[in-house]
């Protein structure tokens, strides 16, 4: 039986029939997996799953009593059909096949970290994931990017999650719009116009509330990935790295958590964010620091990563710090920028918790280089924020 574990959410995936030929050995590999994991939550994906029996039921209902945070995800309508009809969708959450796409001979638009992006055709859009992509946080960008519209945050409207192969995507209304790199490297005369948008963009967001209730802390995020740095770092550099994010002050108001010209729609003159998977609250330093990472640290990938070359990238920072920080002397501004590098530096330094994939010797790289470069400086970034 095929598993995934990430983010302490166990998916499952159960194939052909569940019934009393079978029930106690699926039940015995399932039990295995949750006893070897201890996940928060158990998503059963029956999209290879053609029946279930009461024997199957029970397996079912043994898991939720187990875990309660236990869902059912893909379920064909004949599976549907077993479980609503004995009151099991009473019991627990059960979601449906989604609709299938095909995303052949369709044009990409844009990579990214989080997924590829094609256009199904001139209203819509649709963003792929990664095979291996938790589906928990697939759902999260549907949800996010739907409260994110209704919060006033520029956003494209996501429709429903859809398969495409062992895929999972999200489809959104994007109408003959394109990314923002794309739209800068078609017409670098525009780069000022664009560059003026890109930062009012950012300031928009920065300067709307976020219900606390539903998105989560950035600081909680933060420091869960110094922790999982732990035997990464010595406890002295991981008790530096949270002084250093606890100091940041709290603030109420959205985060983006990775904004950069691929995750960012050009449609009718105007820029919308299209990944909202990282959304969460917090000072605006967060997504500064991100930015300055992107577009200034990391110039090296940056062609690579984003398809804009690194000039281009390092004067879309410039210009948004001038932009969203008016009224500050070029000196003032200098240091605002050096104080945004600083904090680049912490996230730069805690990216192999946030990208777990990188290549191990690259990782130890990062860690070696912000052992001689950035750690030995940190605690001066303590306070040092105005803004």
């Amino acid at each position: 039986m095929e598993r995934l574990f990430s983010n302490d959410t166990l998916t499952v995936k159960p194939e052909g029939k569940v019934d009393t030929s079978n029930a106690a050995e699926v039940e015995k590999e399932i039990f295995a997996f949750v006893d070897e994991y201890k996940p928060a939550k158990v998503i059963i994906d029956a999209q290879k799953l053609k029946y279930i029996s009461s024997a199957g039921l029970r397996v079912v209902l043994k898991l939720k009593k187990t875990v309660d945070d236990s869902i059912i995800i893909n379920a064909s309508l004949e599976v549907y059909d077993i479980l609503d009809m004995t009151g099991f969708t009473n019991l627990i959450d059960v979601k449906k096949a989604f609709r299938e796409v095909s995303v052949e001979g369709c044009e990409m638009i844009g990579k990214g970290g989080h997924g590829t992006v094609y256009r199904l055709d001139g209203d819509t859009i649709v963003k792929l994931y990664g095979e291996n992509e938790p589906f928990d946080e697939i759902e999260r960008e549907v949800s996010y990017s739907k409260k994110a519209f209704v919060y006033g945050i520029p956003t494209a409207i996501s429709y429903d999650i859809v398969k495409c192969g062992d895929c999972y995507g999200v489809v959104f209304e994007l109408i003959n719009a394109d990314t923002l790199s794309n739209a800068i490297c078609a017409d670098s005369e525009k780069l000022d116009e664009y560059s003026e948008k890109y930062s009012a963009l950012v300031k928009t967001l920065h300067e709307i509330e976020a219900d606390t209730s539903i998105f989560g802390n950035i600081k909680h995020l933060y420091n869960k990935w110094i922790d999982d740095l732990a035997g990464t770092y010595t406890p002295d550099e991981i008790a530096v790295l949270h002084e250093v994010i606890n100091s940041i002050p709290d603030s109420n108001k959205f985060v983006h958590g990775d904004i950069h010209p691929k995750n960012i729609m050009l449609q009718d003159g105007k820029l919308l964010f299209i990944d909202m998977a990282d959304l969460t609250y917090g000072h605006s330093i967060f997504d500064y620091a991100g930015i300055a990472l992107t577009h200034i640290l990391a110039k090296a990938y940056t062609k690579q990563l984003f398809g804009v070359e690194p000039d281009i990238m390092e004067k879309l920072f410039n210009n948004m710090i001038k932009a969203n920080f008016q009224g500050r002397s070029e000196e003032e501004l200098e240091k605002t920028k050096k104080v945004i590098m600083g904090y680049a530096g912490i996230k730069y330094a805690i990216s192999p918790a946030v990208n777990k994939n990188q290549d191990p010797k690259f990782c130890e790289g990062i860690v070696n280089r912000a052992r001689e470069q950035i750690l030995p400086n940190a605690k001066s970034l303590i306070g040092a924020i105005d803004f």
